[in-house]
């Protein structure tokens, strides 16, 4: 998938262990495919936990975002695990994996610099209280911040409504303070059509659709072309396969 992803042109794939059933194992194998096509990882833990963030880490996830940030103290204990000195307090493992990208570790300061400048921090900002907080949430150390609508508007009383004004009110305030600090900005965007509009905004990330809602989009424009034809050539006709839906012959 990651291949077939990177082959259609997307900068990123992103990959969801908050929403979706992947252990570990598996994320370490997309993530080993998107770097050998060409591709960027964008790996999304569950929560801030030890165990979550220095494995992915290890295992080469250079790209986490992280989601459900409310307070400042949550941040500040992400970056102290996941930079080495002098940024944080990174657990120890040069030992040549993925982690410093299957290099033999000769210096061990030249490793953890080069893990340091080779990792993103993002927050998903999703919650009133991380709008809030969002001065204190942006430190040293993060570099994007990306406004998840859905949560927002279900947390602001408003669920499925993106377009609120409380929602679009964070969202410039998120904006904003990332021009300001020299943070990227990025956005979730169900919504095709509202992209222009998020790039006019300055989102330099976008993410967009995922596995399922590309495929049903595709086999659903695929069926109306069918039934397009069909409907212009009225001596062919659609049978009724047994414990399926209609095909074509």
């Amino acid at each position: 998938m990651v291949y077939a992803m990177a082959a259609a042109g997307a900068d990123a794939v992103f990959i969801d262990q908050e929403h979706n059933l992947h252990n570990t194992e598996t994320v370490f194998d997309l993530v080993a495919h998107a770097h050998a096509g060409g591709i960027t990882p964008l790996v999304r833990p569950p929560q801030i936990d030890y165990a979550w963030i220095t494995r992915l880490l290890d295992g080469g996830c250079q790209s986490l975002l992280i989601p459900h940030v409310r307070h400042p103290s949550e941040v500040e204990h992400l970056i102290d695990l996941a930079f080495y000195h002098p940024g944080g307090r990174r657990g120890v493992a040069l030992v040549g994996g993925a982690g410093v990208n299957y290099q033999e570790v000769t210096s061990t300061t030249d490793a953890m610099r080069w893990a340091n400048e080779n990792l993103l921090i993002a927050l998903i900002i999703e919650t009133p209280e991380a709008v809030e907080a969002l001065e204190e949430l942006l430190l040293p150390g993060v570099g994007l911040a990306l406004v998840g609508h859905g949560d927002l508007a279900q947390l602001y009383g408003v669920p499925g409504d993106s377009r609120h004004r409380l929602v679009l009110e964070a969202q410039e305030r998120v904006r904003s303070l990332c021009a300001e600090r020299g943070i990227a900005y990025g956005v979730f965007q169900p919504n095709p059509h509202l992209i222009a509009n998020e790039v006019a905004l300055g989102a330099q990330l976008i993410v967009h659709g995922g596995v399922f809602s590309f495929i049903r989009k595709s086999v659903g424009n695929f069926r109306r072309t069918v039934e397009e034809a069909l409907t212009a050539n009225s001596t062919s006709e659609l049978v009724q396969p047994c414990g399926g839906p209609s095909v074509h012959r």
